[in-house]
């Protein structure tokens, strides 16, 4: 049994895929509040706007109130890190069968997690698509869907069987740091209201990402930390992509990833709503653990300021590419 707890964009669309696959018995998890929307959904749903990824129509699990986990082999964490302790307080004991599959962005929810539960088996799972919540239960994907595991769990690994889905294994952590180094670029286009297509194309934008990227980089050498990026060349080359002037960064990331002109971050959709973002998990994490290391990261410590800054604003204040550029000083 897997029991998804968290059915916003990315819950909807590993339900959605889950289903498909037929392979696993499925649950999700809803607050008193959300369960009469949900029951009105007619199936789960999921649009694509890639020509590549089929629509999915499927069948809705099993709805329910109740955290309890004695038939709960998978629990799948699908809700924003904010919600994440008040969640681990509400469920209690994690029984000895069951895994703890996190697919929040970063590592410090791994490490909270694992401060709670300390005996419990914690896997990272990456999530390497982009998608959006349209209603309970109908989300849209925006780009190829992928995840990355970080176990060798063969069940887990084959779960998603042919629904669509790709599946890859990392080791450990290392897929997980490496989608957070990706990540480190959703402040960027955060503070200036910009696409994934500006960031990869602006010279502005694509040197602050660089700025970023190296301080992260050098952080993670210092630590000895591994790192897998999603994509098949080392950092090196991709930093050179970046600093140059070919438009290469932005046609690898819509041949391999399937990004169209128009998708952005969630932090942008979150800064525009006037949410709590994420930034304090993602270049919060490298200021945080460049204290730890003894490494500077100024350009990390500003973003993390400046996107707090702008949290809660209605309307926020925006940053041109140029002055982002300026006030980091690159």
């Amino acid at each position: 049994m897997i029991l998804i707890v968290g059915a916003g964009a990315v819950g909807t669309i590993l339900t959605a895929y889950w289903r498909a696959a037929g392979r696993e018995p499925l649950r999700i998890y809803v607050r008193d509040k959300d369960l009469e929307p949900m029951q009105r959904a007619p199936a789960i749903r999921v649009e694509s706007t890639n020509a590549t990824v089929a629509t999915l129509n499927v069948a809705k699990p099993s709805l329910s109130p109740s955290l309890a986990l004695h038939d709960v082999d998978y629990l799948v964490l699908c809700v924003k890190f904010p919600q994440l302790e008040p969640l681990l307080d509400a469920i209690g004991p994690i029984p000895a069968h069951c895994t703890v599959v996190s697919t929040l962005n970063g590592v410090s929810a791994l490490r909270t997690i694992r401060k709670h539960h300390p005996q419990a088996r914690v896997v990272p799972v990456s999530v390497m698509f982009n998608g959006q919540l349209l209603a309970p239960l109908h989300a849209q994907i925006t780009t190829r869907a992928e995840v990355v595991i970080g176990s060798d769990d063969p069940r887990l690994l084959a779960s998603f069987g042919d629904s669509g889905m790709t599946v890859k294994r990392a080791t450990g952590e290392s897929a997980a740091w490496g989608k957070l180094l990706i990540n480190l670029a959703n402040a960027i286009c955060a503070l200036t209201h910009t696409t994934f297509r500006d960031l990869l194309t602006h010279p502005d934008l694509r040197a602050v990402y660089v700025g970023v990227l190296d301080e992260a980089t050098t952080l993670l050498a210092r630590a000895d930390i591994p790192y897998k990026l999603p994509m098949p060349i080392p950092y090196a080359v991709y930093r050179g992509l970046l600093a140059g002037r070919t438009r290469l960064p932005w046609w690898f990331a819509k041949l391999k990833n399937g990004l169209r002109d128009g998708a952005y971050p969630s932090m942008v959709a979150d800064v525009e709503a006037g949410r709590r973002t994420e930034i304090d998990q993602l270049n919060g994490e490298i200021v945080h653990r460049g204290r730890e290391q003894d490494v500077a990261t100024p350009v990390n410590a500003r973003i993390v300021d400046l996107v707090h800054a702008i949290e809660g604003q209605q309307p926020p204040a925006y940053l041109t590419p140029a002055e982002l550029r300026r006030q980091l000083k690159l």
